[in-house]
């Protein structure tokens, strides 16, 4: 019987070894699986890292400078140390993130198009002075004084009662067409890789990016998505013009109740025009926070960039770019070399487009030399306006100022 108990005993104790050694190989290959994961994770991480600024130069003062504000800034160790709740970034997007086009910018286009050449819509004489002066900026890149604030008032008026859902349609349809003075590009596609990938870096990073342009929001709100899927509504402050009840019909939104039948469509007044002193006001008012870190391009940018760097309780950057490419777009030097000594005067740091960006606009773009002034007029517009009043713009926009 004790013979029986003593090869019980060891018959147990054997299959609880077995058991072990089963589970040691388990518990080893699970480390191993683990490990490997882990390094493949550091991998990707390390790959990723490396691809984030791939069309900047390897010698890019830009990168140097911005990977060493973000290492530093995200270091809790570091006495420039930024919670994530207080990392915002506030990015222009005409000139910044996407092409002027030679230097119209696309909601501007969008009016002429609307206007002159879009046989659904009969413009008002005002609305077609202010679209040939838009034509002569884009021929001689000056700017009349007043023509910004007047552009901002016929847009919105332009599109007055179509519905929000219209207009955002009607956006993607002009997006779509030939972006003007290059091959191989939309407009929709316009955007420069290199700032691209700067966003995407530093949303990766933590921080909170809102997009804060002239442009106005329903414009942007179907252009950013599909560069910039992680950013929504709330984080896009354009210009804003009124939207109301399709119902309403001019009432006070104080006297008027939304009914069953009503939808949203746009009001056709300007609210505020998103540029110059402006930013800073939609910044306070509808993000709350002072930026840490601003992307720019022009003066229109100016007060945005001087309410980031002064008067900060943390560290920050503003970077303004600088259109000095003239052979993979359509750079203006002298344009450039201002922006540089505003930089300098300002504590703003210039980002070069010609220096420092292996690409532009992707592969497969380049500027389409052979475009002229009459190849836009046979574009994708559906009508012309020949018999449309004439006038002087020159003499309607001093009258409006």
């Amino acid at each position: 019987m004790l013979n029986k108990s003593k090869r019980r005993i060891a018959g147990v104790i054997v299959v609880m070894m077995v058991v072990m050694v089963a589970l040691a190989g388990c518990s080893t290959g699970a480390n191993q699986s683990s490990s490997s994961a882990a390094s493949s994770s550091q991998g990707t991480a390390s790959s990723a890292a490396a691809n984030a600024f791939s069309s900047w130069s390897d010698d890019s003062q830009t990168v140097k400078l911005v990977k060493e504000y973000v290492a530093d800034v995200t270091n809790q160790s570091s006495a420039n140390y930024i919670p994530p709740e207080d990392r915002v970034v506030t990015i222009d997007w005409d000139g910044t993130l996407y092409g002027e086009l030679d230097p119209i910018y696309l909601d501007w286009a969008m009016y002429v198009h609307r206007v002159l050449w879009d046989s659904t819509y009969t413009p008002t004489t005002e609305q077609v002075q202010v679209a040939r002066a838009i034509e002569q900026v884009e021929q001689t890149r000056e700017f009349p004084e007043g023509l910004e604030a007047q552009h901002a008032k016929c847009l919105a008026e332009a599109f007055a009662g179509m519905s929000v859902a219209d207009f955002k349609a009607y956006v993607a349809e002009f997006a779509d067409t030939q972006a003007p003075k290059f091959k191989g590009m939309k407009r929709a596609d316009a955007y420069f890789r290199p700032m691209v990938e700067l966003v995407n870096y530093l949303h990766d990073n933590d921080f909170e990016c809102y997009v804060v342009s002239g442009t106005d929001r329903n414009v942007l709100r179907v252009l950013l998505p599909a560069y910039f899927p992680w950013l929504d509504d709330a984080h896009i402050k354009g210009s804003v013009s009124t939207v109301v009840a399709s119902g309403q019909n001019g009432k006070d939104g104080l006297d008027y109740t939304w009914t069953a039948d009503d939808k949203l469509v746009l009001g056709g007044a300007l609210v505020i025009k998103d540029v110059k002193a402006n930013k800073p006001t939609i910044i306070a008012t509808e993000i709350g926070k002072q930026p840490v870190i601003s992307l720019g391009n022009s003066s229109g940018d100016s007060s945005m960039a001087n309410y980031t760097v002064n008067n900060n309780k943390y560290k920050a950057l503003a970077l303004m770019l600088c259109c000095d490419d003239t052979e993979r777009d359509w750079g203006e030097p002298d344009k450039a070399a201002k922006m540089v000594e505003s930089c300098t005067k300002n504590g703003w740091h210039a980002v070069s487009q010609r220096d420092e960006w292996k690409t532009v606009y992707g592969e497969g773009v380049s500027r389409d030399e052979s475009w002229t002034w009459s190849s836009e007029q046979a574009g994708p517009n559906r009508a012309s306006a020949e018999n449309a009043p004439a006038a002087d713009p020159q003499t309607q926009l001093s009258q409006a100022a």
